[in-house]
């Protein structure tokens, strides 16, 4: 649980960076491939040069799913909503993760998707806004990246379940943000007119920071906290950023919420949390 908690603050950070000092400037495809690389580059001196050529193909391909086109759908995302709306519209994951693993599973886990739900109703009632043409978008962009996320969520888990006696393999996770890299790089090349890059030191480090320790570090985390719960509880974990990266936008950003809908649907997701760990 504490990896996944870890990861969820980090990336509570990252949606209002991206959201309040990037997103006007750098082209998403731009954002997108300078984070891989920065991941990429970081595990690389890790990597395992004996491991199997299918062992490999599979975390490359996880790897492309879980954060190549998640990227892809996600970064675009902020070009037509804001940050409290991208929270608001990625409260379908848990959803997505219960109906994937209960598809590769062949069995309905009905206790789990009824906790994926609960979670769902918390973080509407955390933050309800009005939604408006324009955000049509922006939600059909997230729903891509959330269901391409919860899909790498469930691969990565149920491969190293089955394929390893370890439960972290911090020396193939290079060959999972190369996965990345090959998406990240084809759309930058087939966005070649519209890539941007940084324009000042600051930016730079907020890059840096989101490529090194918000993908490179949060996501390591999450898969290797992904592997030591059961799937109900990873499902309704996706939540947790939701409460936290509102929390942020409050603080630093002085944005407005209604203090009880924030409470109430904080304690209901903690609770599907709790819930899901006691079964």
């Amino acid at each position: 649980m504490i990896f996944l908690i870890i990861a969820t603050i980090i990336w509570a950070l990252s949606f209002s960076i991206i959201g309040n000092y990037l997103s006007s400037t750098i082209d998403p495809w731009s954002l997108s491939l300078l984070r891989v690389i920065i991941s990429f580059l970081i595990f690389l001196p890790f990597a395992d040069r004996y491991i199997s050529k299918k062992r490999m193909i599979h975390i490359t391909g996880i790897g492309a799913i879980q954060i190549g086109l998640m990227y892809s759908f996600y970064l675009n995302a902020f070009s037509f909503v804001s940050v409290e709306k991208i929270l608001l519209f990625t409260i379908f994951t848990p959803i997505y993760i219960s109906i994937i693993s209960d598809f590769f599973q062949k069995k309905i886990h009905k206790f789990f998707l009824f906790l994926s739900l609960v979670s769902v109703i918390g973080s509407l009632i955390i933050r309800t806004t009005d939604v408006q043409l324009l955000d049509i978008k922006g939600f059909v962009l997230i729903q891509g990246a959330n269901f391409c996320f919860a899909l790498g969520q469930v691969l990565y888990k149920q491969y190293i379940e089955n394929n390893s006696s370890q439960d972290y393999n911090l020396n193939e996770f290079a060959y999972f943000y190369f996965g990345a890299l090959i998406i990240a790089s084809i759309g930058s090349v087939m966005m070649i007119d519209s890539i941007t890059y940084p324009k000042s030191l600051t930016q730079w480090l907020l890059v840096l920071w989101l490529g090194a320790i918000a993908s490179g570090l949060g996501y390591y985390l999450w898969n290797r906290g992904s592997v030591l719960v059961s799937n109900g509880t990873l499902a309704v974990m996706n939540n947790l950023v939701i409460p936290f990266g509102l929390f942020i936008e409050i603080l630093f950003f002085s944005k407005s919420i209604i203090g009880a809908n924030y409470s109430i649907g904080a304690l209901i997701i903690i609770f599907s949390i709790y819930f899901s760990l006691r079964r």
